[in-house]
């Protein structure tokens, strides 16, 4: 595989030198010898080469996907050139002592250490480069010790120092020399921004907390209006069932007392010895009886649909009610979040001021 992916390498760098260098310039910019002969070492060390535009020869020179072994000799190539505007030699094997030949490379423009062995004594070859104006230390061993190197390149712009143990102090310190430089990550300004959306958090936190206080208590008012809609119409009800409830005992009493006179006047008719005016006496009651049967059913039935009515009544507004009730409930719950996070937000926000004032 390895020796497949060479030979593609191989083939790559025929083309590249066909396509660019043997016609010995780039969109009228011609390439010297010297550029042509360094672009081919650059291959067959493992690298990549190529002008930076169609008409810039100026070269971009990349290491980070060479498979081969890349190290401080290897950089040798370089030295003195000053075609080379980007070199990137992330997760190389090169140390302190290769970037002796990269301060050579005056025009050097662009440059990536990324995941490197540089430490701060590196740096120090690098204060001489005066075109400098990008430089990555991403996952090196770079301090606030070797900033100050850098504090002589007034060329560069932007510097990467993500998880190395550049502190704070350290960027104020080269940012105060070099004031236009843009350092990732700027402590101070993320601790700045940081402070402003806890503060701001905080401000909105407490706005919501005033808005949903003014919520619970109109909600306050809504839940005690609802309830007592809600116990009157209950009460509404009550009172409809009460009728009828009472119309029903009246209507069962009479059917009770109508079954008794039934039964009384079937009694007396069965027996051919009952007197006449006992039966007679017996057929008034069973008709009286009767009377009343129908008198007490014709009372129980306008009372039925208002009950209905009452009952139905009754139920949507206790239903109101318990929504309502329920509502505060989430209001209140939304408000003890928000008071708590408004507490903490402003906790989090003094505690980066009083950080950032050195207490």
């Amino acid at each position: 595989m390895k020796r497949e992916l060479s030979a593609i390498r191989a083939s790559v760098a025929a083309f590249v030198l066909t396509m660019v260098v043997l016609p010995g310039f780039v969109n009228g910019q011609e390439l010297s010898d010297a550029d042509k002969a360094l672009i081919q070492k650059i291959q067959e060390a493992g690298g990549q080469a190529m002008p930076l535009a169609k008409n810039d020869a100026r070269l971009t020179v990349a290491f980070h996907l060479s498979d081969k072994e890349v190290t401080d000799e290897t950089l040798a190539i370089l030295k003195d050139s000053a075609s080379v505007y980007s070199l990137n030699l992330r997760g190389t094997k090169i140390t302190d002592a290769g970037l002796a030949h990269v301060a050579t490379l005056k025009g050097l423009t662009r440059l990536h250490l990324e995941k490197t062995a540089v430490t701060d004594a590196g740096l120090a070859h690098l204060s001489g480069l005066p075109a400098l104006e990008y430089l990555n230390v991403y996952e090196t061993k770079v301090t606030d010790a070797g900033l100050p190197h850098l504090a002589a390149i007034k060329s560069l712009k932007r510097l990467f120092v993500w998880q190395t143990t550049v502190s704070e102090p350290g960027e104020e310190t080269l940012k105060a020399a070099l004031p236009g430089i843009e350092i990732v990550p700027d402590f101070k300004k993320d601790r700045e921004r940081e402070i402003t959306e806890a503060t701001r958090g905080a401000e909105d936190a407490a706005k919501q907390v005033e808005e949903l206080a003014a919520m619970i208590e109109a909600q306050a008012k809504a839940v005690a209006e609802a309830t007592t809609a809600s116990d009157a119409a209950a009460k509404e009800h009550a009172d409809a069932q009460g009728k009828l409830d009472a119309a029903n005992k009246e209507l069962e009493t009479a059917n009770a007392a109508k079954a008794e006179a039934d039964k009384a006047l079937a009694a007396l008719k069965a027996d051919p010895n009952s007197p006449a005016d006992a039966v007679k006496a017996a057929e008034e009651k069973v008709a009286a009886t009767q009377k009343a049967v129908e008198t007490a059913t014709a009372a129980v039935e306008p009372l039925k649909k208002p009950a209905e009515e009452k009952k139905a009544a009754a139920d949507a507004a206790k239903k109101k009610a318990d929504e309502a009730t329920a509502k505060a409930n989430e209001l209140k719950t939304k408000s003890d979040e928000a008071v708590k996070k408004a507490a903490e937000l402003k906790t989090k926000a003094e505690e980066l001021q009083k950080k950032a004032a050195g207490g």
